[in-house]
């Protein structure tokens, strides 16, 4: 047929056509990969350092060449295995030795490197928090102590005051806001909720009277029991000073004749008390009961119906049983007592549920009322509701034993009973067996007859 006008040709190619140049260029790869393979020189690997065979007292060099690369293995070995936390200085036995920065180390030696002292104290348990021993010791040395009342913001401000009376008329103290608090997954996601929590107050009064009563160059030393917020202490100071850890050292100018020690004192100590429970959280979900137990010989009736909002009961042995009912946690019919102590336990863990130990002391004197001056930056942080009161600085838990049960095995019998039963068993063979006897010799008997 004769093509239509102005008809073009196709442009496809034939598969065969294709495939033709695809093994093609497989091979010019593969070309071109044996080349460069062959082209690329390869490192030669090093010989005895260099050193011809021709060279007079090789062996001795090749000797110090070994010694000098096994001498810098060990001191990278040495370095990167270092957990010292003092460096000693051999020439200046006068100067104090620097402090290499971790996270917290022992009070004596902030106390023998720094000149003031911030004592950081948990006003919801003061008590447990202060060593009467540990403050003589420290004014001894003549060092100059300030207390720090942190996480104000926990507790009623009647509390607040008391403690105020109470330890400035030892030292110097001021009020301070800075926790650490937990936020859940869904709080996590608003930004304005994270940037309320991590405000802080009570910093400004602090670092303007070090700076006016200072005249040389002092360190300032932060020490304090676990879990009281040492650290939000330090980082709150350094961001308002502007300023951030230094990196080789463990100590960080502030101003022109103050320094801090970002790495804190940890004084050791024994909690009894609800800073006890804080502490060891993980341990106490496993029984939580055992602990709601405890805490109830600790608490009043009236308080603990104001503050969980419960109807009339037996105290303290029917509290469980009210709490349980009141947040609607039954089991088969039964007071689920293990989830309600969870969920409280949670509520105390996550700051929810405030609370503050009553002190056992009378005070001296009536209660001072704290300056305006300290509650500038604080005051827009005070709790102005009530919180739990515990009576006692020191609960007592019982945790319950657990108690391993043995596995019934029914092969396992007394012997007395297996000779009882062998015996009887024994007897009633015999007795078949001269049955038996009987009959065959009966059998042949008749047999012989027939």
């Amino acid at each position: 047929m004769v093509k239509a006008f102005g008809k073009k040709e196709s442009k496809r190619m034939t598969c065969h056509k294709k495939y033709k140049i695809r093994k093609k260029v497989r091979e010019h790869n593969k070309k071109l990969a044996k080349t460069l393979k062959t082209s690329v020189n390869k490192k030669k690997k090093k010989g005895d350092g260099h050193v011809p065979n021709l060279a007079p007292f090789k062996e001795e060099l090749l000797l110090n060449a070994l010694e000098h690369t096994e001498a810098k293995k060990e001191s990278k070995l040495k370095n990167k295995n270092k957990t010292t936390m003092i460096v000693s200085r051999k020439s200046d036995e006068s100067k104090p030795p620097k402090i290499i920065s971790q996270s917290s180390i022992s009070y004596k030696s902030v106390i023998s490197q720094c000149s003031t002292l911030l004592w950081v104290i948990d006003v919801r348990s003061a008590e447990e928090c202060f060593s009467e021993d540990i403050y003589s010791e420290i004014i001894n040395e003549n060092k100059t102590v300030i207390f720090i009342l942190n996480k104000v913001d926990l507790v009623p401000q009647s509390v607040i005051k008391y403690w105020y009376s109470v330890f400035s008329q030892k030292a110097p103290t001021y009020i301070f806001k800075s926790t650490q608090i937990l936020l859940s997954d869904c709080e996590q996601i608003i930004p304005a909720l994270k940037q309320t929590l991590s405000r802080f107050g009570g910093v400004k009064p602090l670092l303007n009277n070090l700076k006016n009563s200072i005249k040389q160059e002092i360190t300032v030393g932060i020490i304090g029991t676990p879990q009281v917020g040492k650290a939000c202490v330090v980082s709150s100071i350094l961001k308002c000073c502007g300023r951030t850890r230094a990196k080789n050292t463990s100590a960080t100018k502030i101003s022109d004749n103050l320094k801090l020690a970002t790495v804190t004192g940890k004084i050791p100590t024994e909690y009894k008390g609800m800073l006890n429970i804080l502490q060891n959280m993980n341990s106490y979900m496993n029984q939580p009961s055992a602990v709601l137990a405890a805490l109830s010989r600790c608490i009043s009736k009236e308080d603990s119906m104001l503050q969980f909002t419960l109807p009339e009961y037996s105290h303290p042995e029917g509290f469980l049983d009210a709490l349980s009912v009141r947040y609607n946690m039954v089991q088969n019919k039964e007071p689920d007592h293990s989830a309600v102590g969870r969920l409280i336990l949670k509520q105390l863990r996550d700051q929810k549920l405030k609370f503050y130990v009553q002190s056992q002391k009378t005070l001296s004197g009536d209660t001072v009322e704290i300056p305006e001056d300290l509650l500038g930056d604080v005051s827009k942080f005070l709790y102005t509701g009530d919180a739990l009161r515990v009576n006692s600085s020191e609960i007592n838990i019982v945790m319950p034993k657990k108690v391993k049960k043995k596995k019934s095995n029914e092969m396992d019998v007394d012997e007395d009973e297996m000779d009882e039963e062998s015996g009887e068993e024994f007897e009633g063979s015999e007795e078949e067996f001269e049955g038996s006897e009987e009959e065959c010799s009966d059998e042949s008997s008749d047999e012989e007859m027939n």
